[in-house]
């Protein structure tokens, strides 16, 4: 089952074709892998199908339904969610506040009972956010920094704590934007083994990566873009050593 679809997918930028009629389909469950050099457009796939960057032209469907025009509150209501290669936390609040408020698209805000409630009372819906996340903390191995302070993190631990607050908003489809970029052997076989698990829990996703092990090893499937193009998609092995990718991404002569 195609999960998404997009079709001859643009975005220009005064006269710059960051993509460029781009058609590219998902498969629900799969891990998919885009890679590519600098500029080639990766990110900007990212953007515009989370909603973040308008399309110059093309479509995009999500589970058949087309989501090309919604804005980025809407799309992660439908069941996409994302991380950013420089990780969005909130340094002055803890670990566990930082994943809860990734659930805001999933919960209604009861004013009338915030006003009736007492002061040190929780409300049902805020015990079930709390314990949620402290389900999806554990999950991707950090229960042990629940109550540590966003700029108390080191680097693996921020990425894997974006893609809490993402996992917690249940999306169908996570895209991860580069979530291994700076990182050692150890901390990037931490990031390998929750994308896997959260592969296991039936939700697809698109990773970014210059880090060729981590494509190598999770991918199902990888599609190579250049200058906004696509040049290459399919198999992870054969993608990866088509002469098209050696030339332009490991530099092949």
């Amino acid at each position: 089952m195609i999960l998404l679809s997009v079709e001859k997918l643009s975005k220009h930028f005064e006269g710059v074709r960051a993509l460029d009629d781009l058609d590219l389909s998902v498969e629900q469950g799969e891990i998919r892998g885009i890679i590519g050099p600098n500029g080639s457009g990766k990110t900007t796939f990212v953007n515009l199908v989370s909603g973040i960057l308008p399309a110059t032209r093309g479509r995009m469907l999500f589970q058949g339904d087309d989501i090309t025009t919604l804005k980025s509150h809407a799309i992660v209501q439908r069941g996409i969610a994302r991380t950013f290669q420089i990780p969005r936390i909130l340094p002055e609040m803890s670990c566990l506040e930082n994943v809860m408020i990734g659930r805001h698209c999933r919960n209604s805000f009861d004013l009338l009972g915030t006003w009736l409630r007492a002061p040190c009372a929780r409300s049902e819906q805020e015990v079930e956010i709390r314990r949620k996340s402290m389900e999806v903390l554990a999950f991707t191995g950090l229960e042990a920094v629940t109550d540590r302070m966003g700029h108390e993190l080191s680097w693996v631990e921020e990425q894997l704590l974006q893609i809490c607050r993402a996992l917690i908003s249940d999306p169908r489809l996570l895209l991860l934007d580069e979530p291994t970029a700076g990182m050692g052997e150890a901390e990037s076989k931490a990031v390998q083994e929750a994308i896997r698990r959260i592969q296991s829990r039936g939700v697809t996703t698109i990773v970014v990566a210059h880090d060729m092990n981590l494509i190598s090893e999770i991918s199902d499937r990888v599609t190579c873009l250049s200058f906004g193009t696509k040049i290459a998609d399919g198999a992870t092995r054969s993608v990866l050593n088509d002469p098209k990718v050696l030339e332009v991404y490991l530099g092949a002569e």
